[in-house]
């Protein structure tokens, strides 16, 4: 799964959010400064030619975009990258790192231990 640029992440986010949209829903469920339209059709394009996005024709100039891939699906797809590219497939080295790096409690590894037996 192709990962996402930030713009792109946040169009994802939008429609993760809000569900099916036109480009100009999409414009204005984005935060900040309202971008021009043609740069978000730019980037809408983009995310369907990668099977991020499909859209449906309501008539021959609108068009509603959805996402194709929950924020789940994505999430793991990114997950799974990283760990095979950076921890050569070690879940155990990331975790490791995530540990270290990241001053997690016993507790909360317990917790987290708690949670995986009951799934």
């Amino acid at each position: 799964m192709k990962k996402l640029t930030d713009k792109e992440l946040t169009i994802m986010e939008a429609l993760w959010e809000h569900g099916e949209q036109s480009i100009r829903d999409l414009i204005g469920n984005l935060p900040g400064p309202a971008p021009h339209f043609n740069t978000i059709a730019t980037y809408v394009r983009r995310l369907e030619m990668h099977g991020m996005i499909n859209h449906k024709e309501l008539s021959p100039k609108f068009y509603l975009y959805d996402a194709t891939v929950s924020r789940e699906q994505y999430v793991n797809a990114i997950h799974k990258e990283n760990v095979n590219k950076l921890f050569g497939g070690s879940y155990m080295g990331f975790i490791s790192n995530l540990v270290k790096e990241h001053d997690v409690s016993v507790d909360e590894l317990k917790e987290l231990i708690k949670m995986i037996e009951e799934d």
